[in-house]
């Protein structure tokens, strides 16, 4: 396709004429409408029913976010898991035609590579992709690959609150690739250390397919020798890296420490010294959650696993959680959870 702006960076990507599913309830008029509205030159063409954006990047802010997906967007079959998901990257990519614009998640992702070619880019830095390649993204990161169609390995998602669940003192946010300081979000691993990672992954992807009783437990613990194997690997990474400063990282690590003491927005605001209202702007706008609903689900969790792992009373539980009373802790449970939490602990495992 001719390129009409010489000295651009430009790229073609093709959506499916269905519409990326990252856009449903947009017409391919409104779609280049909206497109329209952002910080690029989109031209719009049609061949053979394929939908084909040329999007000429410009070095402006954008009037609007990216998509911010989830993991229910990736769901389809009927071992999806509602804070989990693992497939081939060949069947994530065929599968999921959206994700070949750029966007963001709100979820946890590793993304391993056992062949193929490309590049990859997280937050404007762009990494090569090869045999071996590694990434790490946390929520709200932006991202976008260019990888050639032979490109096979496994992509892996995960939200806090199945990471959360099995332990009460998981550090997954001072992991190199996941922390606020120093993060590491690419490395490349040598033919001994493939021969290590690979199956963890391959067992981690067998067991998502299994219907057992013991399944998340089995899945969170692979999973916490599959970050750990990976933190050794990371670790001589870090050398010379420079802090990354995103704001979503360090207030995810702020709220991890004083969730139970602290719920208003201001006490986090004013540790990373900024105004309330800016900083609900920014978590809007990267991951599309206030400040507050990411205090109240990270209660959630911990309510859920003080409900699944210990034999405290609901009360003794309120209590611990700092509610004012056990009917408005059972309120608070229940507006999130859709049920109660004597129901929530008594229903089959």
């Amino acid at each position: 396709m001719f390129n009409p702006i010489r000295g651009c960076d430009w790229h073609i990507i093709y959506i499916p004429s269905a519409l990326a599913d990252g856009y449903p309830h947009l017409s391919p008029t409104d779609l280049f409408s909206y497109l329209g509205t952002l910080p690029l030159l989109v031209f719009l063409a049609y061949a053979k029913k394929i939908q084909v954006y040329c999007i000429i990047k410009e070095s402006l802010m954008m009037k609007h976010p990216l998509p911010v997906f989830k993991i229910d967007n990736f769901k389809g079959d009927r071992f999806s898991k509602p804070d989990f998901y693992i497939k081939s990257f060949a069947e994530h990519a065929a599968t999921h035609q959206f994700i070949k614009v750029p966007h963001a998640h709100d979820f946890y992702m590793l993304l391993f590579f056992t062949k193929g070619s490309g590049s990859h880019a997280i937050e404007n830095e762009k990494f090569p992709i090869s045999r071996g390649s590694v990434f790490f993204m946390s929520p709200s990161e932006v991202h976008l690959w260019e990888i050639d169609e032979e490109a096979d390995g496994y992509i892996l998602f995960f939200n806090s609150s199945f990471y959360l669940m099995d332990s009460l003192s998981k550090e997954y946010l001072k992991l190199p690739f996941f922390r606020a300081k120093q993060k590491v979000r690419y490395v490349h691993l040598n033919e001994q250390a493939i021969e290590e990672i690979e199956p963890v992954f391959k067992l981690i992807a067998a067991e998502y397919r299994t219907e057992s009783r013991w399944m998340l437990r089995i899945m969170r613990s692979y999973l916490d020798i599959l970050l750990y194997k990976l933190t050794r690997f990371v670790e001589p990474e870090l050398r010379g890296k420079e802090e990354n400063t995103s704001i979503i990282p360090h207030l995810e690590t702020l709220i991890e420490e004083y969730f139970l003491e602290h719920q208003p927005i201001a006490f986090y605001a004013d540790k990373l010294n900024v105004p309330p209202d800016r900083l609900n702007h920014l978590t809007k706008k990267y991951i599309n959650k206030t400040v507050t609903t990411l205090i109240q689900e990270r209660l959630v969790t911990e309510a859920k696993r003080l409900l699944l792992y210990t034999s405290l009373t609901i009360s003794e539980i309120a209590f611990q959680l700092n509610f004012s009373d056990n009917s408005y802790f059972n309120r608070f449970f229940k507006k999130a959870e859709k049920t109660t939490p004597e129901q929530f602990r008594n229903k089959p495992k």
